[in-house]
């Protein structure tokens, strides 16, 4: 389950801020980041643990350069969180190997990932509220997070179910 959340992570973070340059009018460095987002992919499924800070590094700066550039916020945003969210849940994997033999790792992974959705939820909100605030809302976002928020309702629902 934590390797879904990863991917899913990994696959927001880079189209975010890909499709803020891109949108920005900086194709070339988009292309980069999808070659780092690739590459970050490629190095989870190596076990290459090195390469998790090097990407969270580059998904910073990204944002941050992105945001310097008054390249959309909220696409920075949700780049910047992407990559965060990968690191955390890269290395959280890794630990999850060290766990004791008698540990409950799905329930581990579940508490993990509820905490992370709380993050998600809270970044999501308090970000969509400041680009009204600024008049900076576009539709690219507002679909954004519409399917973000059809996507975080069917994965609660179907936990629910469960129970």
């Amino acid at each position: 389950m934590s390797y879904i959340a990863l991917a899913i992570n990994l696959l927001l973070g880079t189209s975010a801020l890909a499709w803020g340059y891109y949108d920005g009018g900086y194709p070339n460095v988009s292309s980069a980041i999808l070659a780092i987002g690739l590459f970050w992919g490629i190095s989870i499924w190596r076990r290459w643990r090195w390469f998790a800070k090097i990407g969270f590094i580059a998904y910073t700066l990204s944002a941050a350069v992105g945001l310097w550039l008054n390249l959309p916020f909220g696409w920075m945003l949700a780049g910047g969180v992407g990559g965060l969210l990968v690191y955390d849940l890269s290395a959280f994997i890794y630990r999850l190997r060290f766990a004791a033999p008698g540990e409950d790792v799905k329930r581990l992974s579940l508490a993990h990932l509820a905490r992370l959705g709380l993050l998600i939820v809270l970044t999501l909100i308090f970000s969509s509220i400041a680009m009204l605030w600024q008049s900076a809302f576009s539709f690219e976002w507002a679909v954004f997070l519409g399917l973000a928020s059809v996507w975080g309702l069917s994965l609660l629902v179907r936990w629910m179910l469960r129970k």
